[in-house]
């Protein structure tokens, strides 16, 4: 029987990022292990990447042409941007009074002031907003023609990956990836950074080498491969009574959701839940996928989670999993570069 309980106050709706969902078409598998080697499918992908991307974060060589140290256009770009001293200098990783002083060498040579103080806001003027996009073209163009690599030999290669993965695509995949390239590759290093609204943009700009998403979740023509295809379950405490999860069930116990990044963005089958079915209860938000097992431990909430990520936690915590009474999306796991 499931367990009977009252009914709080609901709680207060939580706006969702929606983003433009866009479908994949194509061949379903519907496990990890029915795909054909993913580790093999992402060691292809990151060769890929050493080969034909370098990235921009690092220091580089001073180039000048005629009057303008080329490296100003790095600092320009991401000033017209962010339109902010200080997101510039986050970007670029320096210092806020060095990138001061680049936007004064910036505005001496183009006979401009390029970005003008308005309120509490910094705009562009004409002339920055006419050289946005030349700046950006030129940019990328350099670093995929310019700054490729003549080859990628593993056991000598010194480099980093800046890689954007959720703690679900970390643990199912890629740890283990890092473990290998880290004996075929130890010269390789790796920054893991959390997903956000813009990965995508930092992607095209070269600025991250890898972006593991949801194939529905991200746009970009950026390259891309399938991984491999999971679908969510409903994990519950083993001692919250549910012998059985149906609609019913589902939809009168609080629920566990996760959250990511600083924009709090929600999974896609929360998305789908909070449209299809309104009246369900969130009762804890949590930062990561990491963190729903616990949260329904010793509870009677629900959460719901990739199938994969589940049956790992359930060898460390009492949950149980469940089919999803409900209809949901597929996950699709995709790398990008």
């Amino acid at each position: 029987m499931v367990p009977v309980r009252p009914q709080p106050a609901p709680m207060t709706a939580r706006p969702m990022c929606s983003p433009p969902w866009k479908s994949t078409n194509v061949l379903r598998r519907s496990t990890l292990s029915a795909y054909p080697d993913p580790v093999q499918s992402l060691r292809q992908s990151l060769r890929i990447t050493a080969v034909n991307r370098r990235s921009p974060r690092r220091g580089s060589p001073r180039m000048r042409f005629e009057r303008l140290d080329l490296n100003l256009l790095t600092a320009l770009d991401a000033l017209l941007e962010t339109r902010s001293v200080s997101a510039a200098a986050r970007r670029l990783h320096l210092s806020q009074p060095g990138v001061t002083a680049a936007l004064r060498r910036l505005r001496e040579f183009f006979g401009d002031e390029l970005l003008v103080q308005s309120g509490r806001q910094m705009i562009l003027t004409p002339r920055a907003e006419e050289l946005a996009a030349p700046v950006r073209r030129v940019l990328l163009q350099i670093r995929a023609e310019v700054l490729t690599p003549a080859q990628f030999d593993p056991p000598t290669a010194q480099r980093s990956f800046a890689v954007v993965a959720s703690d679900y695509a970390y643990t199912i995949l890629f740890a283990g990836v890092m473990a290998e390239v880290a004996r075929l590759a130890p010269g390789i290093t790796f920054e893991i950074l959390e997903p956000g609204t813009a990965v995508v943009e930092a992607l095209e700009r070269a600025e991250i080498d890898l972006l593991f998403s949801i194939a529905a979740d991200r746009t970009t023509s950026q390259p891309s491969r399938e991984l491999f295809r999971d679908d969510d379950v409903v994990i519950a405490w083993r001692e919250a009574g549910y012998e059985r999860m149906d609609r019913n069930a589902f939809v009168n116990a609080g629920h566990v959701v996760a959250c990511f990044g600083p924009d709090r963005r929600p999974t896609l089958s929360d998305i789908t839940l909070a449209r299809d079915l309104p009246e369900r209860r969130i009762e804890v938000v949590v930062p990561a996928f990491a963190s729903l097992a616990q949260a329904v431990v010793g509870t009677q909430r629900l959460a719901v989670m990739h199938r994969l990520y589940a049956e790992h936690f359930a060898a460390a915590y009492p949950i149980a999993i469940y089919s999803s009474p409900v209809p949901l999306p597929e996950v699709i796991e995709t790398v990008h570069w």
